[in-house]
């Protein structure tokens, strides 16, 4: 996987290089477009990073750009620095991309200030619900998470106790862990979720000591919302099992990931470089998918029986076709209070921005 990547130290030579024009006014061929790209860390991280990069590699590839001279990539920009996300991006700008993608949480308010700075560049953002001049690119991650609990829960035999590894105390992880819990619960309806906090983003030793602190307290099974492959690491040295997350984790710990959730960003992020390029791109729009967007990977045969297997594509059928819906009442909070009344459904706003914990998740902030 190749790609251009653009970083301070290299800054001068490459814009002597990319003597290309910003977004054209007109409609042009997409194998035209300069695509840039921000990222909190590197691209190559294994983890969140990773996915969203190879989501915007491949389609690039899918639409014919050079993802070696058309893709300019910026990594290790902090969410916390508006002085280098401006630099980052007016980097990117005077290289000639025609459409950003923010391809983390914190870049929302800065981009979308620097739109109006820059007019005529597209600005995408991940997880962007308030800024209404710069795309919006999100999955319903709560589907894929919510098979990765019921997987855990019909593989935990004989125990109602689950575990889960987190990263912060952000809504994203809250929906991750909630939906997880939902999926444990509608397999067993006794399953709990016991959660440990890592407090970072991307910490190896506080992921692993945690995923032991869950093993020690003979927890077998466990889901994570983590980058690293520390927890899997951890779990195959110790007897226990996992899901991944972000990529698939199977080869970092093949005695111990039975699948992992996978985030696959190809299609959305097609469709937003091809409507930049044809000139229809709505910059308030958002983009909130699921189905095969927010998906596991394929499950490790070794781990996981072959009636377990169809029973979580079963599951993952019903998903789609409406049949189950995840956020569906009546659902309580773990201190009893109802979220959602029988028979009603919650907001997608409601979804992205959680700030509760589900009745059966122990450990929540």
């Amino acid at each position: 996987m190749k790609k251009t990547t653009l970083s301070f130290m290299m800054a001068a030579s490459m814009l002597t290089m990319c003597a290309v024009p910003a977004a054209a006014a007109e409609p042009m061929d997409p194998s035209e477009l300069i695509v840039g790209e921000l990222h909190y860390s590197v691209a190559e991280d294994g983890g969140f990073a990773q996915a969203l990069h190879t989501g915007v590699v491949e389609a690039c590839e899918n639409l014919g750009i050079d993802t070696e001279t058309n893709l300019l990539t910026m990594e290790e920009i902090s969410e916390e620095d508006p002085a280098l996300i401006e630099s980052a991006v007016e980097e990117l700008v005077d290289s000639g991309a025609n459409i950003i993608f923010g391809c983390s949480t914190g870049y929302a308010g800065q981009l979308a200030e620097l739109q109006e700075e820059f007019p005529e560049v597209v600005f995408a953002q991940y997880n962007n619900d308030v800024y209404e001049n710069i795309v919006e690119f999100q999955i319903r991650g709560y589907e894929g998470m919510f098979q990765a609990g019921y997987l855990c829960a019909l593989m935990n035999e004989g125990s109602n106790e689950l575990g889960f590894e987190a990263s912060m105390d952000d809504a994203s992880v809250r929906t991750a862990i909630n939906s997880f819990a939902l999926g444990a619960k509608y397999a067993n309806p006794d399953a709990t979720v016991q959660v440990v906090w890592a407090d970072s983003w991307y910490d190896l030793d506080i992921e692993a000591n945690n995923a032991k602190t869950l093993i020690d307290s003979d927890i077998k099974y466990m889901g994570m919302e983590a980058s690293s492959p520390a927890v899997p690491q951890t779990c195959e040295a110790n007897g226990a099992f996992c899901v991944g997350y972000n990529v698939d984790m199977e080869a970092s710990a093949p005695g111990a990931v039975m699948t992992s959730f996978v985030w696959n960003w190809t299609p959305i992020f097609q469709d937003i470089l091809q409507k930049t390029a044809d000139g229809t791109i709505d910059i308030s729009a958002d983009y909130y998918e699921g189905g095969e967007c927010s998906a596991l990977a394929e499950f490790n045969s070794d781990l996981v029986p072959e009636e377990i297997q169809e029973k979580v594509l079963e599951v993952k059928d019903k998903i789609a076709s409406g049949e189950i819906v995840v956020y569906a009442g009546e659902l309580k909070d773990d201190e009893g209070n109802v979220l959602v009344a029988e028979g009603e459904t919650m907001a997608d706003e409601d979804i992205l921005a959680q700030d509760f914990f589900v009745e059966n998740v122990k450990g929540g902030k």
